[in-house]
């Protein structure tokens, strides 16, 4: 399917010729090989309708559209967007619309998006250069009897809410599982797949299920810690007879909540975990006392009892690897960036809400200890997050283009497997110095966007561009 990126400019209906709806340049009429004078279907999102096309004097990459049929649309004025033509169903595409979806607005001094809203903007405003129609909205903006979604824009320094065309590709941004388990979002999510819209990063992952997925896959196998289901006490005390240290994780927690760290050393057993208020830590005879005071919290809900490992620390604190790992303009999982992660004094965990600071990997590693083997190289690091990515799947259903990879590494030089996040934090990946332009993640992101509607790095402008072509609006339009 051919394609371009070209420039919208939306005219009265006085402008064109009679039965005529889109004037496009004699360029873009070449290079997309598009029938004049004749039906042909237009589509944004999740609308389409027939219009008839004719060529207008024009250099650059311009399309100008009856703002009649534009309003149909709910396209907007001035901005750029990828034009695909498929010959067989004589159909011009436009597009993709790229819906961003949140579970509600968070009013701080960061933004409405709360910690998010950087990325948010950065995202909405790089799908612009790329000829992508982007919004941020949640599952009460959507209104699915008229195809349309309330999203937000950034426009003129700030967040603008307004009627947009109904998404053709989502990017789940959900913050929750309770948000994305409700009957009603499943519901729409499935009616979504039903219609063709591709769901991305569709659903949070279980810690179990990963494992249970890796565990078959003999190359992601070698960097698994030995891992069951709680099922009792008994689970704990064959763990910790094996182990000197053990984990209990949520199956499915995030942000280090809910985990316990149990060290054995001669006869004495301690229990430590995090709280938003620092490290607790608890001394016990017998193991049956300790399993005794966690057991009402971790019999609650499902925990994994995981084989604690003897890792690099970094003065002390522990340190992992977050490896971003992302889908490419070609579809396939690359690393986008890696940092090491080192956790608040005494902490368990390591993650940036713990209180956690991040450093290069290099530097992380050159400052961990005690080394008794060889360090990793930070090409072997990324090597295995994108062998891990790749193995997961392979191995699990869902759709996902970005996965949050934590790593760390034992006192051998030995890399395991901590943890694989599909909604990754949107601070992990920030660079380590003030960011002035838009960060990889975000554009690795929309390349994989265009990739999924065939407008890769194929995809070209006019001279110049559309900003300049657009910028060359006057009040007097041009009539044929």
């Amino acid at each position: 399917m051919s394609h371009i990126c070209a420039g919208i400019q939306l005219d009265e209906k006085s402008d064109f010729p009679s039965g005529t709806h889109l004037l496009i340049s004699p360029k873009i009429q070449q290079a997309l090989q598009l029938p004049l004078r004749s039906p042909i279907t237009l589509q944004l999102g999740q609308k389409s309708t027939t219009c008839i096309i004719q060529t207008f004097s024009s250099t650059g990459s311009l399309v100008r559209i009856r703002k009649d049929l534009a309003e149909y649309l709910h396209l907007p004025d001035g901005i750029q967007l990828n034009m695909r033509y498929d010959n067989r169903l004589r159909r011009i595409v436009l597009g993709p619309v790229l819906g961003v979806l949140i579970s509600t607005l968070i009013r701080t001094p960061e933004g409405i998006f709360g910690s998010a809203s950087s990325f948010c903007k950065e995202l909405v405003q790089g799908a612009k250069s790329k000829g992508i129609l982007a919004y941020i909205f949640t599952l009460k903006d959507l209104d699915n009897d008229n195809q349309t979604a309330k999203g937000w824009r950034w426009e003129n320094n700030k967040w603008v809410q307004k009627t947009m065309p109904y998404p053709d590709t989502i990017y789940n941004r959900l913050a929750s599982r309770k948000d994305e388990n409700r009957s009603e979002a499943q519901d729409w999510i499935s009616g979504l797949k039903k219609k063709g819209v591709t769901f991305f990063n569709e659903h949070f992952l279980n810690k179990w299920q990963v494992h249970q997925a890796l565990s078959n896959m003999k190359e992601a196998a070698l960097y698994l810690p030995s891992t069951q289901m709680h099922k009792g006490y008994a689970t704990v005390k064959e763990a910790v007879d094996k182990f000197p240290q053990v984990y209990l994780k949520p199956t499915n927690g995030s942000l280090g909540k809910g985990i316990y760290r149990i060290t054995r050393s001669g006869n004495r057993f301690t229990c430590q975990y995090s709280t938003m208020s620092g490290s607790v830590r608890k001394e016990f005879s017998k193991l049956s006392d300790l399993y005794s005071s966690i057991s009402p919290k971790i019999s609650r809900i499902p925990y994994l009892v995981q084989q604690g490992l003897k890792l690099v620390r970094v003065n002390g604190n522990p340190l992992d690897f977050r490896s971003l790992v992302q889908k490419d303009s070609s579809g396939k999982w690359a690393v986008t960036s890696i940092v090491g992660r080192i956790g608040q004094d005494q902490s368990i965990v390591s993650n940036l809400a713990r209180g956690g600071t991040i450093m290069p990997v290099a530097k992380a590693l050159i400052a961990a200890s005690p080394w008794q083997g060889p360090k990793p190289k930070t090409k072997q690091l990324k090597a295995i997050s994108t062998t891990l990515a790749e193995s997961l799947e392979s191995s699990m259903q869902g759709h996902f283009a970005e996965l949050g990879i934590d790593l760390a590494v034992d006192t051998q030089g030995k890399v395991w497997l901590l943890e694989i996040n599909a909604k990754p934090s949107k601070n992990d990946d920030q660079v380590l110095s003030e960011q002035k332009k838009t960060r990889p993640s975000v554009k690795k992101l929309l390349e994989y966007v265009l990739h999924l509607h065939g407008s890769g790095k194929s995809s070209h402008r006019g001279p110049g561009g559309f900003m300049q072509v657009a910028a060359r609006k006057t009040s007097k339009r041009r009539k044929r």
